[in-house]
């Protein structure tokens, strides 16, 4: 943790021990005091997130139903042969009671309310010890009551009245710069109260109005009122007073501070709060623009200001940015979203598994606003270490079997979920079971479904010839979900985000991969090779200038030299002609018109294949599920699929159709299908561009692809069909972005 921060009053400094005592009682062996239900849940709450390095950062102690000897000498030894800059801790948890004098004693398991001076701790015994260490910082919170009245549904814990400024009054005295602070969970007149019902009568024990309000304080960071990262006693107690009056208006917390100069920062918070700034007044009319260029130029300024180091900038572009997704004009609203999809928190690994391990590192990136997420654990198991960007994942847990959890990542711009999976044998029962074997990925390895070529004549100097796509998996988000933010990969190892630039070792495959292709696809000298022959039909095909397989070649080569820049957009372009190549081969070698051009035709496919899985390795699809899609969307991708059945079926001049030729025409409009549909029910915007380009890049192919079949195959129904089918392809995914999907019935 960060040391003293200069700033004057603040005694916050690190440089000393931090050490806390947490003391609990709620069973006692007198009748006459009723069991407590709070307690040992306080205890175990507050040394949780007291002892948390992220949090606290205290070495804590607990002692939970001691008798009054034990915590006595638990007390002095607490206090005693500290340094001066040590802060001490010190908790009660118990019923408060006092004497015929009004004195002040803690009730613990063996305390004789007729024998209150032997057999409880008297508070004059703990303020002596206070007074007496040399400790300059110490802070004392005493969950129990002193007397008043409660409102109905509350646990009272005591009876009486008792002056805890009077009682502790002594620390006044002491000097030398040091500073004590008592904090009561309420009045002299009133009860503290619990929550929950008594112990026989609760089935979930929860802890203490008093100590649940310090507890999820301290946890969320909310305490930390002046957004600087760290929770004084004096925003503490503010916190807890709202937050218990929001139960019952009838406590009310105090704070008595003796010798205290500055404020005793007790904690860190979790979150750090950050205050937007105000945006320039040009900017905020530009957004009211009637004019939508106007206001996409907005957009792309506040896309700058995202990466911002000023985070109040950077958070003030975030809002508006949100703000503008919701604009009339579609391109402003997806450009906005886009905008905000390149600040999200990216995590490495997604997920973590400690079997075997007794730590694993969580590698946090993304821009300084994102960087601000703070990590807390889903299990009280979970150990967490934050420094920086790096989270140490710890599991604390013996018991056999597999325990599953979870590590919340919170910041201004959402919040993400990484699971994490701990795997204990049961050594006593069963000898050790091998490691389990990782969890199949749900991902299949993209095998493309190849499209058709378009015919031509016997006759067709010109290239009839189809395009390819690769059918898209859905892949579950990892684990639970209230996050709903996808997990990109790293930079250094995949593409993270729109933003993010691609690696250099997956431009070199694209450029090396398709430059073979342009190589095996060159045309050489006019007529000089078929690309495929139907003896039965007398249909062919021969390699020329106009053939869609040099287009799509060449349009890979210049996408793969431009992805450095272009990212996911470049990359979705590569992924639809290398698709295409792969649809081409199955279609003519596995139709039996590859002619003199099958070991082309397979080399093109396996370079394919390799430029496929590896984008895909890559990319990593965030699709979830297939469904529910926009309908209007999904009713024209349909309508697009079944034209191209149509273009398929429908014969040319001579009474021939390409199905004829070999009913792997059908992969055209199957392929198409099952590429677009995906490019619907993507939410991620990552993932939504870049099977959008391959869409576009697809069909825009397929539409070249079936020119001849309008100038050579004099077949008008043959092109016309095709054309409007992949038109209606492209137009049902574009019209998809940016809209709200249906729900779940």
């Amino acid at each position: 943790m960060p040391s003293y921060d200069g700033t004057p009053g603040r005694t916050g400094d690190m440089d000393g021990s931090r050490i806390a005592l947490v003391v609990a009682n709620d069973q006692y062996d007198d009748p006459g005091l009723k069991r407590l239900v709070a307690p040992a849940q306080d205890a175990a709450a507050l040394a949780g997130v007291l002892a948390d390095p992220a949090v606290g950062g205290f070495e804590v102690q607990v002692l939970q139903n001691a008798p009054a000897q034990d915590i006595r000498f638990a007390v002095e030894d607490f206090f005693a042969d500290r340094n001066p800059e040590d802060l001490l801790l010190l908790h009660f948890s118990c019923h408060g009671l006092k004497n015929s004098a009004g004195e002040l004693f803690l009730a613990v398991a063996d305390t004789k309310p007729a024998r209150l001076a032997s057999t409880a701790v008297a508070a004059d015994f703990v303020n002596r010890q206070m007074a007496d260490s040399r400790a300059q910082r110490i802070a004392l919170f005493l969950d129990c009551c002193y007397g008043g009245a409660f409102p109905r549904g509350m646990v009272v814990r005591a009876a009486g009245e008792a002056q805890v400024q009077d009682a502790f009054a002594k620390q006044a005295d002491v000097g030398g710069g040091r500073g004590r602070v008592v904090i009561t969970a309420s009045s002299a007149m009133e009860y503290a109260f619990e929550g929950g019902q008594l112990a026989s009568d609760a089935s979930k024990p929860a802890p203490s109005v008093f100590t649940g309000a310090v507890v999820d304080g301290l946890t969320t960071g909310e305490a930390d009122r002046d957004g600087d990262g760290w929770v004084g006693l004096t925003e503490l107690v503010g916190f807890v007073t709202d937050r218990i009056h929001r139960v019952t208006p009838n406590q009310n917390p105090q704070m008595w501070t003796f010798g205290s100069q500055g404020e005793l920062l007790i904690a860190r918070s979790r979150v750090r709060r950050i205050t937007p700034a105000p945006l320039a007044p040009e900017l905020t009319q530009a957004m009211e623009s009637p004019l939508p260029a106007a206001r996409f130029g907005v957009v792309d300024y506040l896309r700058e200001r995202l990466y911002d180091a000023d985070l109040g900038q950077a958070y003030a572009a975030w809002q508006a940015l949100h703000q503008m997704t919701d604009d009339d004009s579609r391109k402003v609203s997806e450009a906005a979203s886009e905008a905000l999809s390149t600040a999200e928190l990216r995590v490495t690994p997604e997920s973590v598994d400690l079997t075997g391990a007794t730590s694993a590192d969580l590698h946090l990136a993304g821009p300084p606003l994102a960087l601000t997420a703070a990590a807390s654990p889903g299990d009280p198991w979970l150990k967490l270490e934050q420094e920086g960007e790096v989270i140490r994942v710890r599991a604390e847990q013996s018991a056999p079997g597999v325990h599953d959890s979870s590590v919340i990542l919170a910041g201004p711009v959402g919040e993400r979920v990484v699971p994490v999976r701990l795997t204990i044998p049961d050594t006593e029962s069963e000898p050790p079971a091998p490691p389990p074997e990782p969890e199949p990925d749900p991902t299949p390895a993209p095998v493309p479904e190849p499209p058709r070529a378009k015919p031509t004549q016997a006759a067709s100097p010109q290239p009839a010839w189809p395009q390819p796509a690769r059918p898209q998996a859905a892949r579950p988000e990892p684990a639970a979900a209230r996050a709903e933010r996808p997990t990109p990969q790293p930079v250094s190892a995949s593409l993270p985000g729109e933003s993010a630039l691609p690696p250099w070792w997956l431009i070199a495959v694209l450029i090396a991969g398709s430059a073979v292709l342009v190589y095996l696809n060159w045309p050489g000298a006019a007529y000089s090779r078929k690309l495929w022959y139907d003896s039965n039909q007398g249909w062919y095909l021969y390699r020329t200038w106009y053939d869609p397989a040099i287009w799509g070649a060449f349009i890979a080569l210049f996408a793969a030299l431009v992805a450095r820049w272009a990212g996911p957009i470049a990359l979705g372009v590569v992924v639809g002609c290398a698709v295409s190549a792969i649809e081409g081969a199955a279609l003519i070698v596995g139709g039996g018109i590859s002619a003199d051009e099958t070991a082309a035709w397979v080399l093109s496919a396996l370079i394919a294949i390799v430029m496929s899985v590896v984008l895909v390795i890559v990319l990593k699809p965030e699709v979830r599920r297939l469904w529910p899609v926009w309908p209007p969307a999904a009713a024209m991708v349909v309508a697009g699929g079944i034209l191209l059945v149509v273009s398929a079926v429908v014969p040319h001049s001579d009474g021939i159709s390409f199905f004829k030729i070999t009913p792997l025409a059908l992969l055209d409009p199957i392929v198409a299908l099952a590429l677009a549909w995906p490019a619907l029910a993507a939410v991620e915007a990552r993932t939504k561009t870049w099977l959008t380009a391959a869409v576009v890049t697809y069909s825009v192919i397929s539409a070249i692809g079936g020119i001849p079949a309008l100038t050579q195959g004099h077949s008008p129904a043959d092109f016309l069909t095709g054309l409007f089918g992949n038109l209606l392809i492209v137009i049902g995914v574009l019209i998809s972005r940016g809209r709200p999907l249906p729900s779940h019935p």
